[in-house]
């Protein structure tokens, strides 16, 4: 019996011998890998930063929603950590197969396949967001420019309607499962887009009346004398909506939408006082 138990501790000894070699091995190949990631890290940093790639966090920290989340996002240092992980899951990946953990090395090669995809899907929202924000300053320039009320309201709704669908994009990128999102979300925008659509439209249609007269009606100018209605007097001032006809005891504001529904009779135009 005791040569017997003799024989296993014999056997056991061997066996952690043996692979005592291939153990302090990985454990070197890891730590060598720790301190090539971090070396890398480090560069792959200094480089970014020289070559000022940091400024992109100026343009994302422009938009409202990135500034009022408080995330401080700098480029240089998330693509120098995905590096660092990148090369530590490598050295990872090679230190399992030499200890012939199969398992782990073939989730952990899995991992380092998905990686390009979730790098990619990320790229894709920030590119999307930038561009979202873009479209947003042009629709507020543009609605401003043209005297719509709520045109941070009308551009900011935009906004956030391209955000959504770029970020499910990315999510679907990144070979996650949106179909639930994308069919009950896009019922939810869809009624709001509408209900908001249809009481702007509402609201809005003298305004936009408005507008349009100002475009069919350039042939009034500042010093025109005129008459519009009961009105009549210069005109000494117009802008994109309205314009004022001054007389002897008034200035009257009048929408342009009235010129374009009525007769306007032209006394002496500023040319011809000249």
């Amino acid at each position: 019996m005791e040569n017997v138990d003799f024989k296993m501790f014999d056997n056991f000894i061997q066996s952690v011998l043996s692979g005592l070699p291939k153990f302090l091995g990985a454990i070197g190949l890891l730590i060598l890998g720790y301190v090539i990631a971090r070396v890398v890290r480090a560069a792959v940093r200094t480089f970014l930063a020289k070559i000022k790639v940091d400024k992109l966090a100026d343009k994302l920290e422009e938009i409202d929603l990135v500034a009022k989340s408080k995330i401080k996002i700098v480029p240089s240092k998330i693509i120098a950590s995905l590096i660092y992980y990148l090369l530590l899951i490598i050295f990872v990946v090679a230190v399992t197969d030499m200890l012939n953990l199969t398992t782990v090395s073939t989730y952990l090669t899995s991992l380092i396949n998905y990686l390009p995809q979730a790098f990619t899907a990320f790229a894709f929202f920030i590119a999307g967001l930038l561009f979202s924000d873009f479209l947003r300053k042009v629709v507020y320039t543009a609605a401003k420019s043209i005297g719509i009320p709520s045109a941070k309201v009308i551009s900011t709704i935009l906004f956030y309607f391209l955000f959504i669908n770029v970020f499910i994009s990315a999510l679907t990128q990144a070979g996650i499962d949106t179909e639930f999102i994308q069919s009950n979300l896009t019922m939810i925008i869809g009624g709001i887009v509408f209900a908001f659509g249809l009481g702007y439209g509402i609201a809005s249609k003298d305004i936009m009346a408005s507008v349009l007269a100002g475009y069919y009606n350039k042939r009034l100018h500042e010093g025109d004398r005129i008459t519009i209605g009961s009105v009549t007097g210069t005109i000494t001032s117009i802008s994109k909506t309205d314009l004022i006809v001054t007389n002897e005891s008034d200035s009257v504001i009048i929408p342009l939408s009235e010129i374009s529904k009525g007769v306007v009779i032209v006394h002496q135009t500023k040319d011809n006082k000249n």
